[in-house]
């Protein structure tokens, strides 16, 4: 696949190229480059880029009295090895630091904001009017380590939601908040954080498993 030209909306804040460094969270690969703010394609356009960047003052209000972001994110990435059935075995997954209560904010989901067709597992939709994704295969956060909860436990924790960071249109990941599947309990200390990817990403899969029988 040829490599999407890019350029960042705060260069600074690239792991490379940066005259700031910053600390690379434990487990991190190497060669995903780590960001701390959103890069966007050069191919979005001038009515994508406004979407992006338009400032969205209810959205805003509303979450203003909760939501505090915290500088470093309390979460950790870990291998895992535990014997079992988990999906994910000898994968990463995304663990809670310290207690996080319902409808707690989390962190960002961060990567490349893009227009184009994708077929990468990590391309998380933000308008699917306006076909943008947030695309974290090659460059993002913590959040691209968050694993569906389907083989892992019987409903998610967490889920995404759209907030507003000044005049840029992010994805979050919240805890959930009382009331839906996870009962207000929030998230304990040492648990794995996990969202519902969405049918569209298992009829997705499966598109692409069919394919590749067809092609045996």
């Amino acid at each position: 696949m040829k490599r999407r030209e890019i350029k960042s909306a705060r260069g600074k804040d690239r792991q490379s190229g940066s005259s700031a460094q910053h600390v690379m969270p434990k487990n991190w690969p190497p060669e995903i480059t780590y960001l701390r703010s959103p890069v966007y394609s050069n191919k979005l356009t001038s009515s994508e880029l406004s979407y992006l960047r338009a400032t969205d003052p209810s959205m805003e209000q509303a979450q203003a009295a909760t939501l505090i972001t915290p500088r470093t994110p309390p979460v950790k990435i870990c291998l895992i090895t535990s014997p079992g059935n988990h999906p994910a075995l000898h994968q990463h997954g995304l663990f809670a630091t310290r207690y996080l209560p319902p409808g707690s904010f989390i962190l960002d989901y961060l990567g490349l904001y893009h227009s184009e067709p994708s077929i990468s597992d990590y391309d998380l939709s933000l308008s699917r009017d306006l076909g943008i994704g947030i695309d974290a295969a090659a460059m993002g956060n913590e959040g691209r380590f968050i694993n569906d909860y389907r083989g892992i436990r019987d409903g998610p924790n967490a889920e995404f939601r759209e907030r507003m960071v000044g005049s840029e249109r992010r994805m979050g990941v919240w805890v959930l908040p009382v009331g839906k599947s996870g009962r207000g309990k929030g998230v304990g200390k040492g648990e794995e954080i996990c969202v519902s990817y969405g049918k569209g990403f298992w009829k997705g899969r499966e598109k692409e498993a069919k394919a590749d029988g067809d092609c045996e």
